[in-house]
C-alpha cells in the first residue's frame, strides 16, 4: 500500500503522464494522422442527444467521440485529471482552473398525471405541490440538488420514496398516476398524453446548461470544433425543428 508521501508523489507521476498523453495527442494531430478524437462527459436526454451528435458529425465525419456519464461533482475531477476533453453539464462547474460558458436557460416544469387535481392549471405556486410523492432523479446529480433546492425554497422537503436515472422512465411512472415530478423542458418532446406538465411560477424553476474545459489542459482542434457546435446548437435551438421519437 501507498504511504502519504507515495500518494503525493503519484499525483505527480499521474500529471506527467497526462502532458505526456496530451504532447502525443497534439503531435498526430499536428502530423494529420487521425481526424481527431474526443472525450466529453455529457448527460442529455436521448431524444436531444442522437441529434445533437449527428449535425457534429455531419460536418466532421472523422472525428471519434467517447461519451461519458457522470455527476456535476465528478465532472469537476474529469476535468481536472485531464480524463475528459469537455463537459456539458447542467450546473455551473467552478474551479481554478476550468472555464465554464453557459449555453442555454432551460425551464422546469412539475409533471403530473392527467387525472391530478391540478392537472387543469396552467401554472402552480410549488408550495402547493408540498403534500404529493415525488419520483425523483437519483440523489447526488446535480438536477436532483437544484430541485431539491426549489422544494426548500417553497417551505417543504419533497417526499421522494422513488428514485430513477432515466426521465422517461419517470414520467411514465407519473401516468400510471404513481406520483408527480419535475422534468426539464429538454425531456418535453416525448409525448405523454396522460401527462400534463405545469409551469411552475413561484419560484421561477429553470437551470442552465453550460460546457466546460481546464484551460491548462491541450485543447485539440476537434475539441474546439465540438465546443463551437455545441454553442450554435442551444443558441440556434436546431434541435427544435427535429422530429425527434
Amino acid at each position: 500500500r501507498l504511504t502519504t508521501f507515495g500518494k503525493v508523489f503519484l499525483q505527480r507521476v499521474d500529471r506527467i503522464f497526462h502532458e505526456l498523453e496530451e504532447g502525443e495527442r497534439q503531435v498526430k494531430e499536428m502530423a494529420g494522422l487521425d481526424g481527431g478524437r474526443i472525450t466529453v462527459s455529457m448527460v442529455l436526454p436521448s431524444n436531444i442527444l442522437p441529434v445533437f451528435i449527428e449535425e457534429f458529425l455531419k460536418q466532421h465525419p472523422r472525428v471519434r467521440i467517447k461519451q461519458l456519464i457522470a455527476s456535476s461533482a465528478r465532472m469537476m475531477s474529469q476535468l481536472e485529471n485531464a480524463e475528459v476533453d469537455l463537459c456539458i453539464s447542467t450546473c455551473p462547474i467552478t474551479g481554478p482552473e476550468i472555464e465554464w460558458i453557459p449555453l442555454m436557460e432551460e425551464e422546469i416544469f412539475l409533471s403530473v398525471p392527467k387525472s391530478h387535481p391540478l392537472a387543469g392549471r396552467e401554472s402552480i405556486a410549488l408550495r402547493e405541490a408540498a403534500n404529493e410523492t415525488f419520483i425523483s432523479s437519483v440523489s447526488g446529480y446535480g438536477f436532483r440538488d437544484i430541485t431539491d433546492q426549489f422544494c426548500i425554497q417553497a417551505g417543504f422537503t419533497p417526499h421522494t420514496p422513488f428514485e430513477f436515472e432515466e426521465t422517461g422512465t419517470i414520467l411514465r411512472l407519473v401516468e400510471m398516476g404513481m406520483g408527480v415530478s419535475f422534468t426539464p423542458s429538454l425531456s418535453l418532446r416525448q409525448p405523454l398524453p396522460a401527462v400534463v406538465h405545469l409551469r411552475i411560477h413561484d419560484p421561477v424553476c429553470t437551470r442552465t446548461i453550460g460546457i466546460a474545459w481546464n484551460r491548462n489542459h491541450y485543447m485539440s482542434q476537434a475539441a474546439e470544433l465540438f465546443c463551437q457546435h455545441a454553442i450554435h446548437f442551444f443558441s440556434s435551438e436546431t434541435w427544435l425543428h427535429k422530429d425527434n421519437k
